[in-house]
């Protein structure tokens, strides 16, 4: 009897210290490129944020401001996931910082051009990051999310080229 309560209690610990093993040796789930691009994705979007309501507030022709507005809540909306991975992956979520871009765009006529050259570079700029991070990321949703960006990204920027004609 005594060599059986030995051998259990043996046994469960050889198992419970096999599943720590497993545990720490486990796949995390998501790689670094996924929380650095998760975390300056983060930055990007609340860029595109601060120039879409540059384009609610000083746009002179309803495609920006219409872009601009449709722009918000979509970039939130992505903040918010990316957030929600971060903390549950234990990574930082970057502090929010006032941005100066488009500053130099002032309400009048040249207002609309330029905002829409800006923002089809800002776009483009994310487009990158998002195709770094299908390249390097394991994260399956922030694979989406990146397969998504390329894909509404590229398209604003054609239909923003559009409007610059």
């Amino acid at each position: 009897m005594r060599f059986r309560m030995t051998t259990a209690a043996l046994l469960t610990t050889l198992l419970t210290a096999a599943a720590g093993c497993a545990a720490a040796g486990a796949d995390p789930g998501y790689s670094q490129a996924d929380v650095r691009f998760n975390q300056q994705m983060i930055t990007h979007h609340r860029e595109t944020i601060h120039l879409a309501g540059l384009a609610v507030e000083r746009g002179s022709g309803a495609y920006v401001r219409e872009l601009g507005a449709e722009l918000i809540p979509k970039e939130q909306a992505d903040i918010k996931a990316m957030s929600d991975w971060l903390t549950s992956w234990d990574q930082p979520v970057p502090k929010e910082e006032t941005s100066t871009a488009g500053a130099e765009l002032k309400a009048g006529p040249g207002f609309d051009r330029g905002w829409l050259t800006l923002v089809s570079k800002h776009l483009e700029h994310g487009i990158h990051m998002a195709e770094e991070v299908k390249a390097g990321g394991v994260h399956g949703p922030t694979h989406e999310l990146a397969d998504r960006i390329v894909k509404a990204q590229t398209e604003e920027i054609a239909e923003i080229a559009g409007h610059l004609d």
